[in-house]
């Protein structure tokens, strides 16, 4: 028996662009700038639902707080963050054609030995390029030395111009801002997370391989704050305690289960608000879909980690393009809340109800939205007889449902049809299609993950009965037409299964 074809990177972003999921930005320009995209219907619907998923699984079952703080922030800002002074890659030019590299990404990628890592100097970078005969890999040009180039996205504000702003680089420094008035204003009690979705920019070296590296992307963050010395008091951490999560320590290759009590115990963390945060983490990702033995926290070493943390682990999973970063978790410790008290010259301790005070430190979960969104994609992506379909989580399809007459040209199966989208449309995300061949019309759903497509033929119109076709199994079965609603329902939270119907 032949082998099943396995999608690759370049069948999701065909069909990314087919059915317009995402495509780059300004594209009817020439000279468009890479590193921004557009996201069309089915594609603003999913990343909507990705979106609405984290808040529901994470950001409410943890009463986390949600906020919706600005793009653009004062210099002050950065400069208290310390991203004005360390937050850059390492570069090298060529020198014949002016293209842009990051140098430790292009030595890891051209030479088999050794490790190279963003920590190193730029010194040691430059010899390296030097010593392996690293050239430019679009025109063979030689390399100029390594130096560092910052990511921050520079912006002009006002007529005066005056008045040095930043587009921010990560979501999370508004929430570190914000913290004061949130525990004034809020009655927070720690550990208290605070959460948001938006935008963020990065002058990224090269941007490529579409939404996994470009300037413009969205997160979904989340800072956990607490007292370090309450690290281990967390009210629910019973409910994960035995729960196997995916990880790989810095010293080791592969990924194994470790029970949240175990990664404590064994002082893998600091403590059991680390563990739960992480298992918290991985059961979201299992909602969207992913496999156990296709994710993993990666264990950062000390020379990997951001400079403001004291533990770090990657949250990858495997797609097409291999192992994919999808989270950075971070203790971030009180680096943050310090340098915004010392820029600011304002108290932002917390301030427990005996007036006793606490620098709290912050164990973060920031989120790529869209690499996230290229993950989903990738993992649901399956060949099917009718070509490349979508086998989304139902709660995460653009669409809830389809419905066709099995005939466009018999004006009572049509009319029969608008009458059931009709009666759909104000529960469900439902969609009439009278164009083309049955079977085209299923093949149209199933590649953008439409989970049932309702089909009306004559045998409706006497019964006031449907077919519903499952998208995965392409099994059939008959409803009644007044029980629709209820039992598509059902199926779409997953309370009854398809064969049960």
């Amino acid at each position: 028996m032949a082998e099943k074809k396995q999608p690759t990177y370049d069948d999701i972003i065909n069909l990314a662009n087919r059915r317009s999921f995402f495509f780059p930005a300004s594209e009817i320009y020439d000279n468009y700038p890479s590193g921004f995209f557009d996201f069309g219907p089915y594609g603003t619907a999913l990343k909507r639902k990705i979106v609405d998923m984290w808040r529901k699984e994470l950001v409410k079952k943890e009463e986390f707080l949600e906020i919706d703080g600005a793009i653009m922030m004062p210099e002050d800002v950065f400069q208290a963050s310390g991203h004005l002074k360390a937050f850059k890659d390492p570069v090298t030019t060529c020198q014949k054609c002016n293209s842009t590299f990051r140098a430790d990404k292009l030595l890891g990628e051209n030479v088999k030995e050794g490790s190279f890592k963003e920590a190193m100097s730029d010194k040691e970078l430059t010899e390296a390029i030097r010593r392996y005969k690293i050239q430019c890999s679009k025109c063979k040009g030689n390399l100029s030395e390594v130096e560092k180039a910052s990511l921050m996205v520079k912006a002009v504000v006002g007529v005066s111009k005056n008045k040095a702003t930043y587009l921010r680089p990560e979501s999370c420094q508004s929430i570190f801002i914000d913290f004061l008035r949130m525990q004034k204003t809020m009655r927070m009690k720690l550990p208290q997370g605070i959460s948001q979705y938006g935008k963020v920019y990065r002058n990224e070296i090269s941007p490529r391989q579409t939404l996994l590296r470009t300037v413009e992307f969205t997160q979904m963050e989340t800072e956990v704050f607490f007292d370090p010395d309450k690290i281990n008091d967390v009210k629910n951490f019973r409910e994960v305690e035995n729960y196997g999560i995916m990880v790989q320590r810095h010293n080791e290759k592969e990924a194994k289960p470790i029970k949240a009590k175990d990664l404590v115990a064994k002082k893998i963390v600091s403590g059991k608000l680390i563990a739960y945060c992480l298992a918290r983490t991985q059961q979201l990702y299992e909602k969207y879909g992913f496999p156990k033995e296709k994710m993993r926290f990666r264990e950062l070493d000390s020379d990997e980690r951001a400079f403001y943390a004291k533990e770090a682990f990657d949250f990858e999973v495997l797609t097409t393009v291999g192992w994919l970063e999808l989270i950075a978790n971070n203790y971030r410790t009180d680096y943050d809340i310090k340098g915004h008290m010392e820029g600011s010259k304002k108290d932002l301790r917390y301030c427990y109800d005996d007036g006793t005070k606490v620098i709290p430190h912050v164990w973060e979960i920031s989120i790529g939205t869209d690499r996230t969104f290229f993950a989903i994609m990738d993992n649901s992506a399956k060949f099917g007889k009718e070509g490349l379909y979508l086998s989304l989580p139902a709660e995460l399809a653009p669409l809830n449902v389809a419905v066709f007459p099995l005939l466009s040209n018999r004006e009572e199966l049509v009319k029969k049809a608008e009458e059931v989208n009709s009666a759909l449309k104000d529960e469900f995300e439902s969609f009439l299609d009278v164009s083309g061949s049955i079977g085209k019309r299923y093949a149209r759903q199933d590649e953008i993950g439409t989970p049932y497509c309702i089909t009306i033929d004559f045998d409706s119109l006497k019964n006031n009965d449907v077919t519903i076709r499952n998208r995965d199994t392409t099994e059939q079965k008959r409803a009644k037409i007044k029980e629709l609603p209820s039992l598509l329902a059902k199926l779409l939270k997953s309370q009854i299964e398809f064969k049960a119907l």
